[in-house]
């Protein structure tokens, strides 16, 4: 079995076909010439198929490309072509041998788009020469760790042959299409049971998988509708620590109870609340949306578990009506989304808070008051101690979760926002009130840095912050599992 080589290793020699493909064929074009430091390939079989014309004078010292009227003119020897009357520069000259118009390979795109009026692009990565609009699988790549097993997910828009292969320290994934549009690079995973998933490209478009010091044993299942290719790898059980002593005997559930059964995600903002605002015009309303329609995916596709949107459109919705829709639905879990927003432009990172009702700190009040309501300090008429007990009367059991559950996110988060420093923090947000279950506020990035506002509006950025939250969550009710913590959904509690 073949050692994997890096990117570097993976040129192809100038033997190697060039692959031309349409919107409707895919053919190999033989052979490619070598000249110096070019590569040439005969123009009449590149146009075989494409309705052009081909004349050559007796001497073969020029020829004409005919396309509905439009002419590209070749010279031998020349690295001058002509479209429709003005010169272009060529990589190369142009070459007659044997019969045949030789081209440079790198210059035939800007010779036949034009001829064609048609888009013609050159992947030299690929070694594929693309004409028209030709539709080119995506492939998706989305990671989901927890105590003991690492998930890598390949998703792709229409059905691929992927092939899987497992070697010494690590996995291979190859893809043998001529094309592939995959939007990721690397991604470095926590846990050691996987360290790496990097997209090494190639004409196999290989993914390599590198395993860790944890990793036990690995299962593929390849799915449909969607195409996709689900790898597990699953590591030893992480050692439990001792839970502590519960103040009350809980219910005993039954042995299929899950602990987390149903999430509530909320979009912060939407219709005439919009949130806060980037400098070049993103909004928070359509950011939070956007990212809690992915992560409501990962959820369901990854854990299996039922999710619900507070909003699933651009629409008004008030703070109490947020967590009055958690507690008609019985979630387990209550995450509301937001991005952040500060004056100070460098300000970035990502921050998760938990209710109550003093704030850890004069950021967290502010942004509780710029996310919307704040809680009020003292209700008219009242003393503090009495206020306090009136606010935190539904989150008070729920507390010490929300604080567990907060940071299990936030640790996820950090590794993508690179804001370890900023931490889980407290605040009196109105959106949290009354939730009767554990309830955090995740503010994603600040909208308000033009580089993190260009990331937020970003498919694979918000991808990302999916996942990190998903793992997050997938960390908690494993952790909740493991100290006897059930949903309150289970049979016998009362619920």
């Amino acid at each position: 079995m073949a050692a994997l080589v890096p990117w570097s290793g993976l040129a192809f020699p100038a033997s190697t076909p060039v692959t031309v493909v349409t919107e409707t064929a895919r053919r190999q074009v033989m052979p490619v010439t070598s000249r110096g430091d070019a590569e040439l390939l005969p123009i009449d079989q590149v146009i075989a198929g494409l309705g052009v014309t081909l004349l050559s004078d007796a001497a073969g010292g020029a020829a004409t490309l005919t396309f509905q009227k439009r002419e590209v003119g070749l010279y031998n020897k020349r690295s001058l072509a002509s479209v429709q009357g003005d010169l272009r520069l060529l990589s190369a000259p142009v070459v007659f041998d044997a019969g045949h118009w030789l081209v440079p390979v790198d210059s035939i795109a800007r010779l036949l788009a034009p001829l064609l009026d048609a888009k013609v692009e050159w992947r030299a990565s690929s070694r594929v020469l693309l004409v028209g609009n030709v539709a080119i699988p995506r492939v998706t790549v989305t990671t989901f760790v927890t105590g003991d097993v690492a998930r890598v997910v390949l998703e792709a828009s229409e059905k691929v042959p992927f092939r899987v292969e497992q070697q010494e320290g690590r996995v291979t994934v190859s893809i043998l299409r001529d094309l592939l549009d995959v939007p990721f690079q690397q991604q470095r995973l926590a846990g050691g049971i996987v360290e790496t998933v990097q997209f090494v490209g190639g004409k196999e478009n290989l993914f390599a998988i590198t395993l860790g010091r944890r990793f036990q044993q690995m299962k593929a299942v390849e799915q449909e509708a969607p195409a996709r290719l689900v790898l597990e790898f699953q590591g030893p059980p992480l050692p439990v620590a001792k839970a502590p002593a519960a103040p009350a005997p809980r219910p005993t559930p039954t042995p299929e109870a899950r602990v987390v059964r149903t999430l509530v995600i909320d979009p912060g903002h939407g219709g005439e609340e919009v949130g806060a605002k980037g400098l070049q015009g993103s909004l928070e309303k359509d950011v939070t949306l956007s990212v809690a329609r992915k992560l409501r995916a990962q959820i369901v596709n990854q854990l299996g578990l039922q999710v619900f949107l507070t909003r699933d459109r651009d629409e008004d919705l008030g703070l109490d009506q947020r967590t009055a829709i958690a507690n008609n639905y019985k979630a387990d879990l209550f995450i509301s989304i937001h991005s952040n927003a500060s004056r100070a432009r460098d300000a970035k990172g990502s921050e998760v808070y938990f209710l109550s009702y003093q704030a850890s700190d004069d950021e967290g009040r502010r942004i509780a008051q710029l996310e919307g309501e704040a809680v009020p300090e003292a209700p008219a008429g009242l003393g503090s101690d009495v206020a306090l007990i009136l606010w935190d009367m539904a989150q008070a059991e729920h507390l010490e979760e929300s604080s567990s559950l907060a940071s299990r996110i936030q640790e996820e988060l950090a590794v993508v926002t690179g804001s370890q420093g900023r931490g889980v923090k407290q605040a009196p947000f109105r959106v949290l009130v009354g939730a009767a279950m554990p309830a955090v506020l995740v503010e994603i990035a600040f909208i308000s840095n033009p580089e993190e506002e260009k990331l937020l509006t970003s498919d694979a950025y918000q991808s990302k912050v999916a996942s990190a939250l998903a793992r997050g969550i997938a960390r908690f009710e494993q952790q909740r599992a493991s100290r006897g913590t059930f949903s309150r959904n289970a049979p016998g509690s009362g619920r």
